[in-house]
């Protein structure tokens, strides 16, 4: 959906929302996808293997979930893949973002069940993770074994899973090609980089 319609094409239409192709009005005419940065994507291969067990260090660290996402375990009849420019974060993603910190190191991050950083105890793995957003988002990775469920990285820090009809934040995730460079900016949040051709 978010290689066509509304957001790819910077225009209003009508957006999936809910279960059963059930659609909202949307407007992306001022925040979607110009001419100009369609340029500078690149299609990429996008995987969709997903897992049902993930919530102990056995079966959920980041390293699990790239292997995961790379498989081909996928919900009945599900593909393993797609080539698209424009897909979401994949939970090992957000795992590998996580710089650790004074309390837990990285290394003690990256050996903790993604499920797990909600506690108290994981507060520098999540704290200290620049792909962490204040509101829930969805991963690309589907779950293996229901259907209609969704990996997604909550708000509170763990990765978890959602009905795919829940009302969840979309980040678009994307490949720059390798023909783009850094224009300006030094990449903060205040002076962003600006890329060109």
């Amino acid at each position: 959906v978010l290689n066509e319609g509304a957001y790819y094409n910077r225009t209003t239409g009508n957006c999936p929302s809910g279960r059963n192709g059930a659609t909202t009005a949307c407007d992306f005419s001022t925040t979607g996808l110009t001419e100009e940065a369609k340029s500078m994507i690149s299609d990429s291969k996008w995987y969709l293997g997903g897992t049902s067990s993930y919530t102990s260090s056995s079966n959920g660290l980041s390293s699990h979930f790239y292997s995961y996402e790379r498989g081909a375990i996928v919900y009945s009849g599900r593909p393993t893949s797609f080539i698209g420019e424009i897909g979401l974060l994949y939970p090992s993603d957000y795992g590998y973002a996580t710089s650790g910190g004074s309390t837990t190191s990285r290394e003690e991050c990256l050996a903790t069940a993604l499920y797990s950083w909600s506690s108290s105890s994981y507060s520098d793995c999540r704290s200290n993770d620049w792909l962490l957003y204040s509101s829930n988002q969805w991963a690309i990775t589907p779950h293996s074994g229901i259907s209609s469920l969704v990996f997604n990285v909550h708000s509170t820090g763990p990765v978890r899973n959602a009905s795919a009809d829940s009302a969840i934040a979309v980040r678009p995730v994307l490949y720059l090609d390798s023909t783009v460079e850094i224009t300006g900016g030094v990449g903060t949040s205040s002076d962003p980089y600006t890329l060109g051709i």
